[in-house]
């Protein structure tokens, strides 16, 4: 094979016209050429399993289809094009699904390009027309693509450069400006102090140092956004580059001089312009058809007029969401629409005077990628209104949609879940410490515009006013000082993620699948490969080593665990291997199963979820044990008035998350509950409190507790509900009042109870430690000593960690300590 080269300015003769990388623009001569290359047929895709996932890697040399060693996987270089094939089982069941990509240098020859794209028909045709092909433009990939090499490295030169020394990339210095509201872009400006303003963010990217500047009027969403874009800068580098913080303030010199320039006056908010004004490129629906006797290209729709069922199967359609062009062929289109429809894409493109370097991909109908489903989510791309984004679908599709637009010389953005953006108040994880009385940034925005879903002082806050706090962090300053320098370390990098388990980088479900498979049919079995792969991948990758697992080796994963492992370390790794739904399911129906009731359990798992993840437990229910029913088992397993509140969560009655607090109606609930309960010389109401706590969306439940304090009583709404309420049910309102007020509190409160005194109660800190381990454990570790000591009878604080290591053992142990990033697994 020919040697990678790249000394000095040797390059090959030419820069590709981008313009000319759509397939159809191959001609006769080239074409003679590939068929010639390739001969009668084309070995390359004779190694390629139809019956198993996999992730191949060519690339073009001489007109021919070579393969990549799979440690060769990743790594790209700019002077050539490739061709990538990645088959998988749509969460881990299903017909094998096939995505191709081919990927084009930005020094590739047109013969290499124009090759990667004849070939990729070639391999389409190969695989019986089943695959989605997506045309991978370097530096522009697309968001599909960079998700199957997340430490992707790209080198200058090329296979026919003919030297053998190697160039690491270069980065090109620039400043990135952050700036909107709902609408959030980032765009390239020139590095110069009269590019920055108070009232944004800004990152400075010097290539394996990143550097966020946040002005001292810059909005949530603008510091969300920045402080994603730069994980994303840095994820792309491989995780090798170094990222720093900095509030605008007397401290952020470092940021100027990195830039290398003098620091001085900063222009006003004002004059940075309105936040207002950015939109976001807006959605089109196209249709290609040759009813007409010709080839036609015609506008069916835009923004959020698109819809679904407005795809007809007789035809092509092209969907531009903003960020890419994802071509949709029906199982009806006839040949001419599908042998045209990525050229129409590319002329679409030109026509619209968008950049051709636009990812473009294309999918059959059957096979539409989670993308391709979430460009019809109402509100979130096309720059809707607030009310609009407010009353979108809260599904992965819509949380994996809500993107900025990345302007310049980058290309997507990065993504932004709804939640973060609907209850996020902060991105310093030196102050954040849960929801705080004084309201977010994004509240203020929203009621500022008489549009907000929360009201600045009801909405997302907690019992804790600025004094309270300020005083409660000295109090356990010192009982900290064991976590300060992990803690100072993630604030200098500017990672605010609070996960413990992570993307494991070069993830690669078959291999994971086979060392299980190794560790498991041994007479003993390895129980530290199973720690160390299934605590150090997240649920997604987990799901997919399962999806692995039974297609390789034609076996069941969960039975040969069962089979292999026992009591609570079993329980954990079944655990670790279910969707959340079904685990969900999983641990209700062991917390009713057999005698007695563990009622805490139960609590954690129906009593702090909306009503759409409730649906989900019980259709996980329904599936996982056919021969019973959710509801059934709660009549038979509970009583009382706690019976009827679970009832009435099962229901699914909850208002939706973004339902508007009503003042008028959150004071009569809290009236309507101390009437059922405080007010009463015996007993309470219970009715009344089922009624309100099963229904009221958790926003308005907080609004509710706010609205109880400030009418001046004796108590507060929690401390009458633990004097009227007894036994279950108090302990079920009592789950709903704390995470609806402070959902970190309530975690911690219920980790400690489940070790706290005798015995451990181990399937509830099992489903607690997994639910949190990929979302917030590392805040969850860092207000733990603080609140068990508020909620302790000795007052003493203590550990997380501690408490496991003292209240479990053997490989149950390590593996809980390794999921809450407390023990090495290596």
């Amino acid at each position: 094979m020919p040697k990678h080269g790249y000394a000095g300015g040797m390059r090959k003769a030419r820069k590709y016209d981008i313009d000319n990388t759509n397939i159809a623009m191959l001609g006769t001569d080239l074409e003679k050429a590939v068929r010639q290359g390739a001969a009668e047929t084309e070995i390359a895709w004779q190694a390629i399993n139809k019956t198993k996932p996999t992730l191949m890697v060519w690339r073009i040399e001489q007109f021919k289809v070579v393969p990549l060693s799979r440690e060769e996987y990743g790594t790209f270089y700019d002077g050539d094009s490739y061709i990538i094939l990645n088959s998988y089982y749509r969460k881990g069941k299903g017909a094998l699904k096939y995505d191709i990509h081919f990927w084009i240098g930005s020094q590739s020859t047109q013969d290499e390009y124009g090759t990667a794209a004849y070939k990729t028909v070639e391999l389409d045709d190969f695989l019986e027309g089943k695959a989605s092909q997506y045309r991978e433009v370097q530096d522009f990939e697309s968001r599909r693509f960079k998700s199957l090499f997340p430490s992707m490295v790209v080198m200058n030169g090329g296979v026919d450069s003919g030297f053998n020394r190697v160039k690491p990339r270069e980065y090109r210095k620039r400043l990135l400006h952050i700036k909107g509201v709902l609408n959030t872009i980032a765009m390239e400006v020139p590095i110069a102090l009269d590019s920055m303003n108070e009232g944004d963010s800004f990152i400075f990217d010097a290539g394996l140092k990143i550097y966020v500047w946040h002005g001292k009027d810059a909005g949530i969403m603008e510091k969300v956004k920045a402080a994603s874009l730069a994980k994303a800068l840095d994820d792309s580098r491989g995780g090798k580059a170094a990222r720093f913080v900095y509030d605008q303030d007397d401290r952020d010199g470092e940021f100027f001089k990195a830039m290398d320039i003098d620091k001085g006056p900063i222009k006003s908010a004002e004059e940075g312009g309105c936040d207002e004004d950015i939109q976001l490129g807006e959605k089109k629906l196209l249709r290609l058809s040759d009813s007409s006797g010709k080839l036609e290209m015609t506008e069916v729709a835009k923004g959020d007029d698109i819809r679904r069922d407005m795809l007809d199967n007789s035809d092509v359609f092209v969907l531009d969401d903003g960020f890419e062009v994802m071509v949709w062929v029906g199982s009806g289109a006839s040949v001419d629409e599908r042998h045209h429809a990525l050229n129409y894409a590319a002329e679409y493109l030109k026509s619209s005077n968008k950049s051709m370097c636009t990812p473009i991909s294309k999918m059959f109908e059957g096979g539409e990628s989670d993308v391709f489903e979430a460009a019809f989510e109402v509100g979130v791309r096309s720059g809707g209104t607030e009310e609009a984004i407010a009353n979108a679908s809260r599904s992965a599709a819509a949380a994996a949609s809500a993107q900025a637009t990345y302007q310049g010389s980058g290309g997507p953005g990065v993504i932004v879940d709804m939640d973060a953006l609907y209850s996020q108040n902060g991105v310093d994880p030196g102050q954040w410490g849960g929801r705080s009385k004084t309201p977010s940034l994004y509240a203020l925005e929203l009621e500022a515009k008489k549009k907000g879903a929360y009201s600045p002082t009801s909405g997302w806050v907690s019992g804790l006013n600025a004094r309270e706090r300020q005083l409660k962090y000295a109090r356990v300053s010192e009982l900290e000082q064991r976590y300060s320098s992990s803690r100072k370390a993630r604030f200098e990098t500017g990672d605010t993620s609070f996960a413990t388990v992570k993307n494991y980088v070069n993830f690669d479900p078959r291999a994971d699948a086979t060392r299980i498979r190794k560790a498991t049919k041994r007479l003993f079995t390895k129980n530290k490969v199973l720690i160390e792969i299934l605590s150090r991948r997240t649920l997604d990758q987990r799901l997919e080593i399962v999806g692995a697992y039974n297609s390789m080796f034609e076996r069941d994963l969960e039975q040969d665990l069962r089979s292999n492992t026992g009591f609570n370390f079993k329980t954990c790794l079944l655990a670790l291997i279910l969707s959340e739904a079904e685990r969900l399911a999983y641990f209700a129906y062991k917390s009713m199963k057999g005698w007695g009731t563990e009622e805490n359990l139960l609590i954690d798992v129906l009593c702090t979820r909306d009503s759409d993840e409730i649906r989900k437990i019980e259709e996980a229910y329904d599936s996982r044990y056919p021969d019973r029913n959710l509801e059934q088992d709660v009549i038979g397993d509970t009583s009382g008035d706690f019976r009827r509140l679970l009832l009435e969560i099962l229901k699914c009655d909850r208002d939706p998350v973004t339902t508007p607090v009503d003042p008028e109606k959150v004071a009569q609930d809290a009236e309507d509950l101390y009437a059922a309960g405080e007010k009463r010389w015996f007993g309470a109401d219970g009715s009344k409190f089922i009624e309100i706590l099963s229904k009221r969306s958790f926003p308005n439940i907080k609004a509710i507790v706010d609205a109880y304090e400030s009418r001046g009583g004796k108590r507060t709404l929690r401390e009458a509900l633990l004097k009227k309420l007894g036994g279950d049910f108090k302990n079920a309102c009592l789950a709903i009042l704390d995470y609806a007020c402070d959902s970190t509190f309530y975690t911690c409160r219920r980790l400690y109870q489940t070790m706290k005194g005798w015995g451990t109660s181990d399937w509830a800190l099992i489903n607690l430690i997994i639910e949190h381990c990929e979302r917030d454990m590392e805040l969850i570790k860092e207000r733990f000593p603080g609140i068990v000591s508020d909620i302790s009878s000795d007052g003493e604080a203590r550990f997380l960690a501690d408490m496991i290591r003292d209240d479990t053992s053997g490989n149950y142990r390590r593996l809980l300590l390794a999921l809450i990033g407390e023990s090495s697994v290596a």
